[in-house]
């Protein structure tokens, strides 16, 4: 039996969906039959080109990492999930989109999401199925996976093991908590994810930042406080100056960056009350560079922190959180457009929000 895999090869040429067997497990591996997998901010900056360094011919590479499945077969040894919880064939799972080495220093300390030690993988040597824009994946053994309670839906499990699970251990890592006040730069799956996360940890007043309209619509039924459109504040400073207006001249405790735009840092750091935390997540790739004077830091006590991924017990967090909450918030309205995985690159083309207007505020493939 074959399986799909979509291979990105080069910037400006179509997605490949390419076939490979579908590998039996190793001991102690997974594979997964993929339901949903979402695409994520960082696919469509890998897509446009944002992650390649000028002239660089990277190998072809896997696309995916959020999603969720149905274990296909299990490899000898596996019976639980890694809460205990009993696994077998059939059962949906959210599992870790975290690759790590187990061996390094930062995954010896408990901080597998700072991995200093994951070596490369090529499709086209075995599992293959190492992207989850595909019909299977293989998860290796020792991979963290969480069985899914079944009062959720499919439709809320697309974005956890990656825009949720990324925003909850960047506001855990910047310190969220009772009264505080936080802004959100971006309104996609990983700031919707941050509303709803900020408030149930306590934040008082929530502010989005977004150019689109229905992005930030949601944003205020996932619990935001306040929207800012920046079509309509079209400056750092207009911005700066509606935080202020909107925070008793104060500003914020944490201003979180998702959208990957390095002239956002400055503005955010101004936007902060002394003391306050910039959370750096949208700018993972290399080669931005702003203006930048460290004496704002140094006068005013504010910090710069990055975040990436999480520590994989936030899943199992993150799943109780929906049972709590599922029926409060529209997580089912967070996935706005679905595409079957032959119509990959017209699902990419669609979601890209750039410089543009789109309908999308988060798009999943279903094979």
């Amino acid at each position: 039996m074959n399986g799909r895999v979509a291979v990105f090869t080069k910037v400006g040429t179509p997605i490949e969906l390419r076939e490979y067997p579908v590998p039996e497990p190793e001991p102690g591996a997974i594979v997964l039959r993929m339901k949903q997998a979402g695409i994520c901010g960082s696919d469509l900056h890998v897509w446009r080109g944002d992650t390649q360094s000028p002239g660089a011919s990277p190998p072809a590479r896997a696309l995916g990492h959020e999603g969720t499945g149905v274990v296909h077969s299990l490899g000898s040894g596996v019976t639980t999930d890694s809460t205990g919880k009993p696994l077998k064939v059939g059962d949906r799972i959210i599992h870790s989109a975290i690759s790590n080495c187990g061996r390094c220093y930062e995954c010896l300390d408990g901080q597998p999401n700072l991995c200093s030690g994951r070596a490369p993988r090529r499709v086209d040597d075995f599992p293959h199925f190492i992207g989850t824009f595909a019909d299977y994946y293989y998860l290796p053994p020792g991979r963290p996976v969480f069985r899914v309670p079944d009062e959720l839906s499919d439709d809320v499990l697309g974005p956890v093991n990656c825009a949720m699970g990324t925003v909850t251990q960047g506001l855990i890592t910047a310190g969220a908590k009772e009264g505080h006040t936080v802004v959100i730069q971006g309104a996609g799956g990983l700031g919707l994810s941050a509303v709803a996360m900020a408030k149930d940890m306590g934040a008082h007043k929530v502010i989005v930042l977004d150019r689109l309209e229905n992005r930030l619509t949601l944003a205020e039924e996932f619990g935001a406080d306040h929207t800012i459109n920046i079509e309509e504040f079209n400056t750092p400073e207009t911005r700066i100056k509606r935080v202020k207006e909107l925070t008793s001249n104060r500003g914020a405790d944490i201003v979180v960056e998702l959208v990957g735009l390095a002239s956002l840092l400055p503005e955010g750091i101004e936007m902060l009350q002394n003391g306050g935390t910039f959370l750096e997540i949208g700018l993972f790739f290399r080669g931005q560079v702003v203006p930048f004077d460290p004496s704002t830091l140094v006068l005013t006590g504010k910090r710069i922190v990055g975040s990436v991924m999480y520590r994989p017990m936030v899943m199992a967090t993150l799943l109780d959180f929906l049972v709590r909450k599922h029926r409060q918030l529209p997580f089912e309205k967070m996935v706005s457009h679905k595409f079957p995985l032959a119509d990959i690159n017209n699902a990419l083309e669609q979601a890209e929000w750039d410089s543009r207007q789109t309908e999308v505020t988060r798009a999943v493939l279903v094979p």
